[in-house]
């Protein structure tokens, strides 16, 4: 490489990274106080950045993820609690925080929520670099550069990269791209092929202590040498292969079987369990909880367009074919081989979310480097005047990408506020520090950080991605039937039913001896759903009356039946704090203009007159009622009308509930004993 074109190279990096850590922190200055603390720092963007936040604090200040080490496992005591679960979450992003924040707190004065707000914007512009590596070394600066800015401009990623995400989707491209770099640079190399493979085993250690589903990278590399394999199996590149990629899966391998034991049996077990991952009916007989996950439902097209780019799909879609068109090219077949399997790996998992429209990003990208690598380079050689042309289509493509992707970070803010804190802080100062916590599971991790108080149920719902490994890696005293979605199920028929008894006891149940009572009811009968409907039937009544049902209709003995009761009905439970915002009603209702027309489906109106609500039958075969509040008018069911939530929404007194804290967004009430 000459010293001018290093030049060149060095320049357009830098292009690239500051272009991806500008658009980034586009959203850094959004200035409402309402969504800053005391320090002028803003709100995480969403739940999640809470989660890794408090596991990057427990490391800050205790050296390890978890809040205790029981029988040599870290153990997450605010997650799914009671009782807890094993700490299986991937440790790198907390791990490079905590170690920045050491780094930068030596020097100057910092805090770690400030380093964690910036990482995104620092760290996901690496991507495009990376890209830009792998492009340039077969096509040379200019298609290296377009990749580079395509990656970090892709409207996907950049909203999931922005100033205060602070998650994983900051490092889960740059990781296994680097994997791939090293992989072709292995190719390419004959003297330290060895070694270079060697970096990339590394680096997808790197990716398994990063995401969860880090596999699938490992199955396409896996599936790519097979395929290279076939091609080659006839010539001297057959050893080329085997030298560029067994080092970088012994590598891999070593370092699992060292350092990482979860995710080796993960590795092997994943595909077994893959039928049951994606049976619907995983969970029987209690509901699929992450049915209702926005992020992983099927990408619609429309999505599928908006959130890669038109650009991006055209260009990336464009590049492979056009090679392959052309015959053997500047790039080694290694490298087409890996993103053709990884396109059409990412289209498959379009099926199961918007969420791995991420993983279509790196190479389509790459591709659409390929694309305009054989373009400028075919139009310079045979038609040298539509080389600009061309040139200039490219880069009007990718001009528009970048302006329209800016223009989405417009109205992006933090995802919690002033109230969120607020209410968090009460919480804190004035709650028992064994109490538990209920709401929505969406806002779980917010206040598992915030509020240092566990919840029953959070943003990892029922803990999916250690199903194939809970068997070899649970141990003997920890029960491989939880986590579950019985949890979500339990929360939402106390909240959802207007039986103040049945309310109570699974609320008080949940608190003091989570799943036990209904894997206990399990183990008597030998059937789930049995037992699902004698929880249904004890919970609705008072202790005594219970004990009797289950002696007397069931035929449990006595000595059984006390221990089921115990658990269902505890003589005494933990502090029960009930968080309601505003935005629960969404649950259970659906927002209508206030100039909503009354229709004939229509069963009553209901709103709340002083410490009180209204209620007016319009009529009595309707199967809806609309309900005024101060947020705006609500569609519900009109089973619903009388449900625990409304109440808690709408402030209604309760003996049993009392309402200790309220702000306009939130309402906090503590289950009385």
């Amino acid at each position: 490489m000459c010293g001018r074109d290093l030049r060149i190279s060095i320049i357009l990096i830098a292009v690239i990274f500051f272009l991806g850590f500008f658009l980034r922190m586009e959203n850094a200055f959004f200035d409402d106080p309402l969504y800053t603390d005391e320090n002028g720092l803003q709100y995480f963007q969403e739940s999640d950045s809470y989660y890794n936040y408090r596991l990057t604090e427990n490391i800050v200040s205790g050296g390890h993820m978890g809040d205790a080490v029981i029988d040599g496992m870290q153990w997450d005591l605010h997650s799914y609690y009671p009782p807890g679960v094993p700490l299986d979450y991937p440790p790198l992003l907390p791990i490079m925080a905590s170690t920045l924040y050491a780094l930068i707190s030596a020097v100057a004065p910092v805090s770690l929520r400030g380093t964690c707000l910036l990482m995104p914007a620092f760290t996901a512009p690496l991507a495009g670099i990376v890209c830009f590596l792998i492009v340039r070394k077969f096509y040379g600066n200019f298609p290296g550069f377009v990749a580079g800015i395509l990656i970090v401009s892709a409207p996907f990623y950049l909203i999931k990269t922005v100033y205060g995400f602070y998650d994983a989707d900051m490092l889960i491209i740059t990781i296994p791209l680097t994997a791939l770099l090293f992989l072709v640079e292995a190719d390419c190399s004959e003297k330290n092929r060895i070694l270079v493979s060697s970096c990339a085993g590394l680096f997808l250690f790197l990716f398994s202590i990063t995401w969860s589903g880090w596999q699938i990278m490992f199955y396409i590399l896996f599936a790519s040498f097979l395929v290279c394999m076939v091609v080659f199996r006839n010539s001297e590149n057959m050893k080329d292969m085997l030298e560029v990629f067994l080092p970088a899966f012994a590598v891999l391998f070593v370092l699992l079987i060292v350092l990482n034991r979860l995710e080796l049996i993960k590795l092997f077990v994943g595909p077994l369990r893959l039928p049951d991952l994606m049976n619907h009916s995983l969970w029987y007989p209690w509901p699929d909880s992450y049915a209702t996950v926005a992020e992983l439902q099927p990408a619609s097209p429309d999505k599928i367009l908006r959130y890669i780019s038109p650009a991006l799909i055209i260009m990336g879609g464009l590049g492979i074919p056009l090679y392959l068109i052309r015959g053997r090219d500047s790039a080694p077949e290694i490298l087409i081989i890996i993103i053709s399997l990884w396109v059409l790996t990412g289209v498959l998992m379009l099926i199961k979310g918007v969420r791995f429209i991420m993983f279509l990003i790196p190479p389509l990208s790459i591709s659409a480097g390929i694309l305009t690598g054989i373009v400028t380079e075919y139009s310079s050689t045979t038609f040298k005047k539509i080389k600009m042309v061309a040139s200039s289509i490219i880069i009007a493509l990718v001009l528009v990408q970048v302006f329209v992707s800016w223009g989405m970070l417009g109205d992006l803010k933090p995802g919690y506020d002033d109230y969120f804190e607020e209410s968090a802080k009460w919480i804190a100062e004035n709650t028992s520090t064994d109490s538990v916590i209920v709401t929505e599971w969406s806002y779980g991790h917010f206040y598992t950080s915030q509020a240092d108080r566990p919840v029953l149920y959070d943003g990892r719902l029922a803990y999916i991605e250690t199903l194939p490994a809970r068997t070899l890696w649970y141990g003997p005293s920890i029960d491989q039937r939880i986590p579950s979605t019985a949890r979500d199920y339990w929360i939402s028929r106390a909240l959802s039913s207007n039986d103040t008894t049945l309310s109570v006891n699974v609320l008080r149940m949940l608190s003091s001896s989570g799943d036990e009572s209904y894997l206990l009811l399990e183990n008597y009968t030998g059937d789930s759903v049995m037992a699902l409907e004698i929880m249904e039937e004890i919970l609705s009544l008072k202790r005594s009356r219970a004990r009797e049902v289950l002696v007397k209709k069931y035929g449990f003995h006595d000595e059984n039946a006390l221990r089921v009761i115990s658990r269902t009905h505890p003589l005494n439970s933990r502090e029960v704090v009930i968080v309601i915002p505003d935005q629960m009603i969404n649950s259970i209702a659906m927002r209508v203009d206030r100039n909503y027309t009354v229709s004939e489906d229509i069963y009553s109106r209901i709103w709340v007159r002083g410490n009180h609500t209204e209620e007016e039958v319009i009529d009595p075969s309707g199967k809806s009622s609309l309900v005024e509040m101060d947020g705006g008018m609500y569609l519900m069911n009109r089973k619903y009308r009388n449900s625990l939530l409304l109440r808690l929404l709408l402030g209604v007194p309760d003996d049993r509930f009392s309402l200790v804290y309220g702000n306009p967004e939130i309402k906090v009430y503590i289950l009385q004993n």
